[in-house]
């Protein structure tokens, strides 16, 4: 019988620093945006943003002490699924939001459902892969519905579009399934249709495909005006509230290129301060998944692990120019309630297996 810990307060206190830097960050990068753009209050994405962070707390610590053989049940975790496909679908019957059709419309409020599934595809997974093991399931048998469970999934994101979020689907999916210890050649399926799938995708969409080109030729300007950012920046930085490129040279100041914000305002000190803080987290996680008292509880840490961290990193090298551009959020930190929302969520079940550890 595995001992019942208190909750990893070292994960816990970096997560609620995380979530008020992102806080200050967003009441800085988002003022004039608002206000010259929008024609909203100087703080209201600020507002927005710590109104998530508190629902986050909340998400945070109801996901963390939920009773675990409840949590891997079945039914409840593929009902889980099932939803989400739901939210994912009801946005195509939806008027568009810029364009796509990522955004699921309630009366007051918009969700993001690709954030949802971040969470609930690796749950769904790894409660399947358990209850396969408990039967004695052979690996065909189990790797084939996962398979199913994943595809329908991604491509559900991928039509949005939203080719950013189905490569995270994809990241969560394939750590629970390499963990799970299956065949190479069902995960070499796995990994070739995955690849197949991104090709494709950008290259049946132009602005994907001229992102991919100017990423290996000239310098796309989003991207420009990011390292100018965290160039101006220097070692201490500008001063909190006194970056420059956010009036109207960086776009999305507050969202995709938050990081180069925070590096033009607090420096090179303070943006390396902010991804060790990150890192703290991802190694938590892992820390937690590594302790699990359950295959099932350690896949789920390791999904939502590896989910954070490629999320981090491909953030990160976008704003450096490692990758081509790409708009995911930076977990935390970006302004988007649904993402902040469903990280923490992912964060308190994290907090659940680690409580849990043996």
């Amino acid at each position: 019988m595995p001992r019942r810990r208190e909750l990893d307060r070292v994960l816990l206190a970096t997560v609620l620093l995380v979530a008020t830097i992102g806080v200050v960050a967003v009441a800085s990068a988002s003022g004039p945006l608002a206000r010259e753009r929008y024609g909203l209050p100087e703080f209201d994405f600020a507002l927005c943003q710590l109104t998530a962070a508190l629902l986050g707390v909340v998400a945070m610590l109801t996901a963390a002490f939920v009773p675990l053989d409840l949590l891997f049940r079945p039914a409840l975790a593929w009902t889980g699924l099932g939803a989400t496909w739901v939210a994912l679908l009801v946005p195509y019957f939806q008027p568009r939001v810029a364009g796509t059709y990522r955004w699921l419309q309630l009366p007051g409020v918009s969700l993001q459902p690709s954030a949802l599934a971040k969470v609930a595809l690796p749950l769904a997974l790894a409660s399947w892969v358990a209850w396969c093991r408990d039967r004695r399931e052979t690996p065909e048998r189990t790797f084939y519905p996962a398979l199913g469970m994943t595809a329908v999934t991604v491509l559900l994101v991928l039509l949005e579009p939203d080719l950013g979020s189905a490569v995270l689907l994809l990241t969560g999916a394939v750590a629970v399934l390499l963990l799970a210890e299956m065949s190479w050649t069902p995960l070499a399926v796995l990994g070739g249709s995955a690849s197949a799938m991104v090709v494709l995708a950008i290259l049946t969409k132009p602005y994907r495909l001229e992102r991919v080109r100017a990423f290996f030729g000239e310098t796309s300007y989003q991207v420009q005006q990011s390292l100018i950012a965290l160039g101006g920046g220097g070692p201490l930085g500008r001063g909190l509230g006194k970056s420059t490129q956010k009036l109207f040279f960086l776009p999305q100041p507050h969202t995709d290129f938050i990081f180069a914000v925070i590096g033009e305002e607090v420096g090179l000190w303070g943006a390396t301060l902010t991804l060790a803080l990150l890192g703290i987290i991802v190694v938590r996680a892992l820390r937690a998944a590594h302790r699990a008292p359950t295959l099932a509880s350690g896949l789920l840490a390791a999904g939502l692990a590896a989910t954070l961290a490629v999320q981090a990193l491909i953030n990160v090298s976008v704003c450096l120019n490692l990758l081509p551009a790409k708009g995911l959020p930076l977990p935390l930190l970006s302004a988007g309630g649904t993402d902040v929302l469903a990280t923490m969520a992912a964060i308190g079940l994290i907090l659940n297996v680690s409580k849990e550890g043996v």
